[in-house]
C-alpha cells in the first residue's frame, strides 16, 4: 500500500459529507459499506500481501541488519551457543533428581533465551524502543532469579504463587468457576492477604510490606551497579517519559543492553551448573565458551 493507492482510495469513496446531523447514520454505513469493500480486497489477497510484507517489513531488514552489524551477528552466534549448552546440562539433569531451584533455574533459562531472541528480533527490524521493554522484563526475572538462589527455600513459595496468579487472573478477567475460587481461597488462607502482592511471595523473608518490591531483591544480590541504571532507563521507556517519546536510539547504542544481557544468561547458566552439579571439567569448558564470546564481544 502506497500514497498513490490511498490517495485514490480516498477520492473514490462516494461519501463527502462528514457533518454530524439527524442524517449522521445513513452517512455512516455509506463509509462502513466502502471501507468494508476495501478490507475484504485486502483479506482475499492475503498470500500476495505476505509476499509483500516479508520483503519490506520482515527479509529485507533482517538480512540488510546481519550484513551491515557486526554486533548482531556476533549476538546470535553467542544465543546459539547459549541455547546449545543449555540443552546439553539440560540433558544431563535427566539423568538427576533434580531439586525444586534446579527446576526453576531450567525455566527461568528458557525464557530468557527466548527473550534474548527476542531482543535481536526487534533489534534486527529497527524496533530498538521495544528491545529496551524486553531487557527490562529480562533484568526484572535475573534479579528474581538471583533472589531465589540466595534463598532457595522460597522456591516452593514462589512457584504456589505462580499458581495463585492464575486463578487471580481469571477472577479480574471475569471467567473463574466455583473450583477456581475454592483454590484461590485455599491459597489466601495459607499464605495470607498479601500473597496477592507482586512480591507477595517473599513475606516470609521481608516481613515490612514496603520492601516487597524488585529495588530491595536486587540490592540484597548486589545487583545495584549498571545493571540498575540500564533497568531505570529502560523503565523511561516502558512507561513513556518525555525522553522517550521523543528519542529515536540507534543500534549502536543497543551494545550495552546486549552486553548485560549475555552476562546475564552466563549468570544464569553458571548458577545451574552449580545447582546440578555437573563434572568440573564439563562445567569449566560450558561456562568459560560464553565467557570468551562476551569478553571478545566487549571488543567490538
Amino acid at each position: 500500500m502506497d500514497q498513490k493507492f490511498l490517495k485514490h482510495l480516498i477520492s473514490e469513496c462516494p461519501l463527502n459529507n462528514f457533518t454530524e446531523d439527524e442524517n449522521s447514520a445513513k452517512r455512516h454505513q455509506i463509509l462502513d459499506d466502502y471501507l468494508e469493500k476495501f478490507t475484504d480486497s485486502l483479506y482475499k489477497n492475503e498470500n500476495q500481501l505476505m509476499e509483500h510484507f516479508w520483503s519490506d517489513y520482515i527479509g529485507f531488514s533482517e538480512v540488510g541488519m546481519l550484513i551491515s552489524s557486526k554486533m548482531l551477528r556476533r549476538c546470535f552466534i553467542y544465543l546459539d551457543c547459549a541455547v546449545a549448552v543449555y540443552n546439553y546440562i539440560a540433558k544431563k539433569s535427566k539423568e538427576k533428581k533434580n531439586t525444586e531451584l534446579a527446576k526453576h533455574i531450567s525455566i527461568q533459562l528458557q525464557n530468557d533465551l527466548n527473550q534474548f531472541k527476542s531482543m535481536l528480533l526487534l533489534a534486527m527490524n529497527g524496533c530498538l524502543n521495544s528491545l529496551i521493554m524486553v531487557y527490562r522484563s529480562l533484568y526484572e526475572s535475573f534479579v528474581i532469579g538471583q533472589y531465589l538462589v540466595q534463598n532457595p527455600d522460597l522456591v516452593p513459595t514462589y512457584n504456589a504463587h505462580a499458581q495463585f496468579l492464575r486463578y487471580r487472573l481469571t477472577q479480574v478477567v471475569g471467567n473463574s468457576k466455583p473450583e477456581w475460587d475454592k483454590k484461590y481461597n485455599e491459597y489466601i488462607e495459607k499464605y495470607g492477604k498479601e500473597f496477592v502482592e507482586d512480591y507477595g511471595w517473599t513475606k516470609s523473608k521481608l516481613p515490612n510490606k514496603k520492601d516487597r518490591k524488585l529495588g530491595t531483591l536486587a540490592k540484597a544480590c548486589k545487583l545495584e551497579g549498571a545493571f540498575s541504571k540500564l533497568y531505570k532507563f529502560s523503565c523511561s521507556y516502558v512507561h513513556s517519559s518525555a525522553f522517550s517519546v521523543s528519542s529515536r536510539p540507534d543500534l549502536n547504542q543497543m551494545k550495552v543492553f546486549f552486553n548485560a544481557s549475555m552476562h546475564i544468561i552466563e549468570s544464569e547458566i553458571t548458577d545451574y551448573i552449580s545447582e546440578l552439579n555437573i563434572p568440573t571439567k564439563e562445567g569449566v569448558i560450558l561456562r568459560n565458551i560464553l565467557i570468551f564470546l562476551w569478553q571478545d564481544f566487549e571488543k567490538i
